[in-house]
């Protein structure tokens, strides 16, 4: 409630595969609940763990979750890697957002 964008981080661990369609779906239905299509907000995909040796391949985590080809980023994040190129990701989509909805509305920039 209240999210002006989102991140989702999947975990590429082949156990959890699954799992993160499930949440995917979940969020979904959970923004539905609040009259917010997941399509309509700003999303960014993380994909985390990418140093395990079983890692998920990146081909299929995103036929999985990220059909579309949203913007999504390969992470590690306990060691930071990935984290901040998907920061900055989604604050500039959010900030994009804004700005068109202020514009919208009629304000100033």
């Amino acid at each position: 409630r209240g999210a002006d964008g989102i991140v989702f981080v999947a975990d590429s661990h082949p156990q959890r595969l699954f799992a993160n369609r499930e949440s995917l779906d979940n969020l979904r239905v959970n923004l539905a609940r609040e009259l917010r299509p997941l399509e309509q907000l700003p999303i960014v995909f993380q994909y985390n763990k990418r140093d395990l040796s079983a890692a998920v391949p990146m081909r299929r985590l995103a036929a999985l979750l990220n059909a579309v080809g949203l913007p999504a980023f390969e992470a590690v994040a306990i060691r930071g890697v990935g984290v901040l190129p998907t920061l900055r990701q989604i604050v500039g989509l959010v900030l994009a957002e804004l700005t068109s909805a202020n514009a919208a509305e009629g304000g100033a920039g």
